[in-house]
């Protein structure tokens, strides 16, 4: 168990649009999320509240080697993502399948329910941030895992 190691997994956000991959500020409320669910956030030492908007160069020299990936855009499997761009498979994250999306969970109209009710569950947002970066990634409510190929 990583924790009772004192490890700390370090986490990579979110996903290119456009022509900008917007990672969330330091100072944000998932940067805190993060922290208080024992990881090291990348960007941790941005001072920025809201989004970041770098390029995906810059990302993948900062990230590449981190341990997890969150948010990658609205995926459902890694192989969306290399559609999206073959650059993503030089991320450790992405090569070691840690790669989680918090769309486990689809309301009607494919709208992530993570969006809709984590705001007001902010203890089983944090919980699968413990089970995924400290656990084994079961048991699991907003996120899930990404298969490499969608089911």
């Amino acid at each position: 168990d990583s924790a009772s190691h004192g490890h700390r997994p370090t986490v990579l956000m979110g996903a290119p649009f456009r022509d900008a991959w917007f990672v969330p500020g330091g100072r944000s409320f998932m940067a805190r999320f993060l922290a208080d669910a024992g990881a090291d956030y990348l960007w941790a030492d941005d001072t920025t509240v809201g989004g970041v908007p770098l390029s995906l160069e810059s990302v993948l020299s900062r990230a590449r080697n981190a341990d997890f990936w969150l948010h990658p855009s609205d995926w459902h499997s890694l192989d969306e993502g290399l559609k999206q761009d073959t650059r993503f498979r030089e991320f450790a994250a992405f090569q070691n399948g840690n790669v989680y999306n918090n769309n486990a969970r689809e309301a009607q109209r494919g709208f992530s329910d993570y969006w809709e009710s984590g705001i007001v569950n902010p203890h089983r947002v944090l919980a699968d941030y413990v089970s995924i970066f400290h656990g084994r990634g079961d048991s699991l409510f907003y996120y899930h895992r990404l298969p490499a190929v969608a089911p």
